[in-house]
């Protein structure tokens, strides 16, 4: 069978929430105490007082926890994926388990990464974010949308999961008005990041990244293929991976630009290791779909 490891992008998750498998697991103890050696503190420590905003800490405790999932499904079903992929964040987690990145060096480009990212958001005169939103239809986002544009404000939309799944991306002033239109629209808000995402708006801070970040990062051919979120592709040199990777910045996620990845691929079962999330639900309407999380991880 023909199984691709599918990594979700970063979602909110309480330490509460993953306590049990975090501590209790080898495979989750000795991904976390990895973590620890690269970057110089206790990860479980610092994940369990951490922010969404923490980006160093909630990005590698978000990697060191789903990659340890993904360690736990193959030993408890005997099998390995015959390729991985990601949506946004998750990208990066699929590079570790293809064999583009090392552990470590994922974690060192994490560490890198949000100090340029840190420098670049911080440093815009008006600053930009991302609104994720579920429950409106795709013609409902785009009258939105239009509204902003006609108001002479900048938006793009950064996120197309499935017909009720959204993310757009705007100065946070316009995002407080737009979150609010959604609420009247019918639609729940999610929540905003801090930064923007997937969209043309963040090109200095993709070349930004590429000239201060990625160059240091030692990149290897995949073991086994690599499942593009940008174009669908499926990838194994070095030097494509990294730029891929690097492109997701600026390229809004569609998922079905996934879903043609895996059908190209010849899937037929989709293992989802992370949090419980909307994956499972929208996977699952084109593939047999496991979702490894970690309460069912430590039942």
């Amino acid at each position: 069978m023909s199984v691709v490891m599918f990594f979700p992008g970063l979602v909110p998750s309480g330490y509460d929430a993953i306590r049990d498998f975090v501590t209790g697991d080898p495979h989750a103890r000795r991904r976390f105490a990895a973590a620890d050696e690269v970057l110089g503190y206790h990860l479980q420590d610092a994940y369990r007082e951490a922010s969404i905003y923490d980006w160093e800490v909630y990005e590698a405790g978000y990697m060191a926890l789903t990659l340890a999932l993904a360690d736990w499904a193959e030993e408890k079903y005997g099998a390995a994926p015959s390729l991985c992929g990601g949506q946004s964040f998750g990208s990066f987690m699929a590079a570790v388990r293809s064999g583009a990145l090392a552990y470590q060096e994922a974690l060192e480009l994490v560490r890198r990464s949000v100090v340029v990212e840190t420098d670049y958001f911080d440093s815009l005169e008006r600053p930009l974010g991302c609104h994720f939103f579920y429950r409106l239809a795709h013609e409902q986002v785009d009258a939105l949308l239009a509204e902003v544009r006609a108001r002479g404000e900048w938006a793009e939309l950064s996120v197309i999961l499935d017909e009720r799944v959204h993310a757009v991306s705007a100065e946070l002033a316009t995002l407080a008005r737009f979150e609010q239109r959604v609420r009247e629209e019918g639609g729940f808000p999610f929540y905003t990041m801090n930064r923007a995402e997937h969209c043309s708006a963040v090109g200095g801070l993709r070349r930004r990244l590429h000239d201060e970040v990625y160059g240091g990062i030692e990149w290897r051919d995949a073991t086994i293929p690599f499942l593009s979120d940008v174009d669908g592709r499926l990838l194994t040199d070095a030097e494509e991976i990294k730029q891929d990777l690097l492109d997701g910045w600026t390229t809004p996620v569609h998922w079905e630009t996934v879903l043609r990845g895996m059908h190209a691929g010849g899937v037929r079962e989709v293992w989802i290791p992370g949090p419980r999330n909307m994956f499972a639900r929208i996977t699952g309407n084109a593939f047999p779909t496991k979702v490894i999380t970690p309460k069912g991880a430590t039942r």
